[in-house]
């Protein structure tokens, strides 16, 4: 398999990471982490831009999604170690961190336990902490459904996205189209473009390859503490976040705004919870 499509490392635990690359291989680092659900992936199908911008561009599937090992027992702090070890073996000193929505944590984290190395966090559309606070709220209406069964009866959580890869298994087309017309209308028009619905399709299918024990275990982190304060994170910060995003209110990229010291932020009007799709140039550009 090539390191367009994926790749795998196998780390000194004897698990496999999965990966894959786009752009200029001699270009600037920056590693993207995928929301939930996703998979290394999900980036902009069109190569030429991270090219064109002098970027490496390497995105990763987390424990049990894709082609990575499953970790029993992970937290979110065991990320960084992943990630550090692959670049070390890849020979990149340091580089910036990309996360999308449910990735924004895990570029966070890495961020804090890597600061020599991450030269830029880059926060697109990105959930705050919700163990202990009340950013439940700030999820779209059947995300906050499954943060509610994930505190109170977490294998229904399990039952949810077993009954999500059934759907999608039966006709992956109709099961996006479904997902999006619970979100933003403007999100909608991303899956107009061939080959943005082609990718989110084949992103799809490498998150259940493995079944759904590791979307599972991924979702539940979520709910718990991360182990980091984002406030302690010096590295600088770029954040997009759409107007229009009803799927992580724009009011989580307020908060970080506010908490994350000296961040450059862009609230964008009529963009969705896509932003990081449709104004692709502009995030990855600001990664570099």
């Amino acid at each position: 398999m090539s390191a367009g499509t994926g790749s795998t490392f196998r780390l000194a635990d004897a698990r496999l990471l999965g990966y894959a690359e786009q752009g200029d291989p001699e270009g600037t680092p920056v590693l993207m982490f995928h929301g939930i659900p996703g998979s290394r992936l999900i980036r902009h199908p069109d190569p030429s831009t991270a090219q064109r911008l002098g970027i490496r561009l390497i995105t990763f599937d987390r424990p049990g999604i894709g082609l990575s090992s499953p970790k029993p027992g992970r937290r979110m702090l065991d990320w960084p170690r992943d990630v550090a070890e692959f670049a070390d073996a890849q020979g990149i000193d340091r580089f910036a961190v990309l996360g999308w929505s449910g990735g924004g944590p895990y570029a966070l984290a890495t961020a804090h336990e890597l600061p020599d190395r991450v030269t830029r966090v880059v926060l697109v559309a990105p959930v705050t902490p919700l163990a202990g606070t009340t950013f439940t709220r700030e999820l779209s209406p059947d995300l906050r459904r499954r943060a509610r069964m994930g505190r109170l009866v977490p294998w229904l959580v399990l039952a949810s996205v077993a009954r999500d890869a059934r759907a999608f298994k039966r006709d992956p087309k109709r099961a996006l189209r479904d997902e999006f017309g619970r979100g933003a209308t403007v999100d909608r028009l991303v899956l107009d473009n061939p080959e943005l619905e082609r990718m989110l399709i084949d992103s799809r299918h490498e998150t259940f390859r493995q079944g759904t024990r590791g979307i599972y275990a991924d979702a539940l982190l979520y709910l718990r503490p991360w182990g980091f304060d984002p406030a302690d994170v010096k590295v600088p910060i770029t954040l997009w976040h759409g107007e229009s995003d009803e799927t992580l209110s724009p009011a989580m990229g307020r908060h970080f705004a506010d908490v994350l010291a000296g961040s450059d932020v862009t609230f964008v009007p009529d963009e969705g919870h896509m932003v990081c799709l449709s104004r692709w140039e502009d995030v990855i550009s600001s990664a570099a």
